[in-house]
């Protein structure tokens, strides 16, 4: 089990580095296609920018005083959303402080806009997916987690091989994990969810074409931006629960041949919540092309 472990996290870099290939290749060549494109300006950029890294360096930060604070491994298993909720903060404020682009129309357009609008169909595809194993891997662990030798509920899962015997293994991702892990990702997904609702909201500084083209690049650079972080903030739990379930699972000496497979099933959503929040990891990170002004293309 040990070799299989550093097997996995031998191979998470090539994940990230496959899912950055795919984002900058993806993003050029839509680039390249686009007949009219707008150009952000550098002040946005390098705010936004900033507000990403200062969110990162507070993660950091966080997460190393989060993994030493905690009890029985607790504080590691928290490390990592931890420094998620504070990525989405840091892209959240940053988005949040960017004004639309002004023009000399003044006029206003009766108009309906949805999140949904501005979001990347296929990052919000993987965005929901990770959600919907997050909820139902640690529904499951904490549903049938159990107390261990001192009375701590849900640190590891039992097993019964018969009437004389019974095996169990932890740590195990029951409610001794789950529910503070379950807190702070519902407070980023909130936070999230508020910012996405503010910057779809937000009126138009005019209704002059060019100013209306710039204003819609700036919304949907915010949604794609707090799409990703919500990507890492659920991706980086999924893949700590989903690796302390299956070695648990694969630890029990008399599991039966179903139990065995779905321990593996579970294994491999490791490496692939490795290239979502690799595929996040890059679109936070690239550096856009801005100029000093808005541009239209032809």
């Amino acid at each position: 089990m040990a070799v299989l472990l550093l097997v996995i996290l031998a191979c998470m870099p090539a994940g990230v580095l496959l899912a950055a290939m795919l984002a900058r290749a993806r993003s050029q060549a839509a680039g390249a296609g686009s007949a009219g494109s707008v150009a952000l300006p550098r002040e946005v950029i390098r705010r936004t920018g900033g507000w990403r890294w200062a969110g990162i360096a507070a993660g950091l930060v966080a997460g190393t005083v989060a993994a030493g604070s905690g009890a029985l491994g607790r504080g590691l298993l928290l490390a990592a959303p931890v420094f998620g909720l504070c990525v989405v903060g840091g892209v959240v404020v940053g988005e949040m402080s960017i004004r639309p682009p002004g023009g000399r129309t003044r006029t206003a357009a009766v108009e309906v806009r949805r999140v949904r609008d501005y979001v990347p169909r296929g990052l919000a595809t993987a965005v929901i997916a990770e959600a919907t194993l997050l909820v139902a891997v640690l529904s499951v662990t904490t549903a049938t987690g159990a107390a261990d030798d001192l009375g701590r509920g849900g640190r590891i899962v039992m097993l019964q091989c018969s009437q004389a015997l019974q095996t169990a293994a932890g740590p195990w991702p029951g409610s001794f994990y789950s529910g503070p892990l379950a807190a702070i990702v519902v407070a980023g997904l909130t936070a999230a969810g508020f910012a996405l609702r503010v910057v779809v909201r937000r009126p138009r500084a005019g209704a002059d074409p060019a100013v209306v083209a710039a204003d819609d690049a700036l919304r949907r650079r915010a949604g794609r931006a707090i799409t990703s972080a919500c990507g890492v903030l659920l991706g980086l739990p999924l893949a700590g629960v989903c690796l302390l379930t299956s070695t648990a699972l694969l630890r029990l000496s008399c599991a039966p041949a179903w139990l065995t497979v779905a321990s593996w099933v579970i294994l491999a959503l490791v490496p692939a919540a490795v290239v979502v929040i690799g595929w996040c990891a890059v679109l936070l990170l690239s550096p856009a092309r801005g100029s000093s002004r808005l541009l239209l293309g032809p």
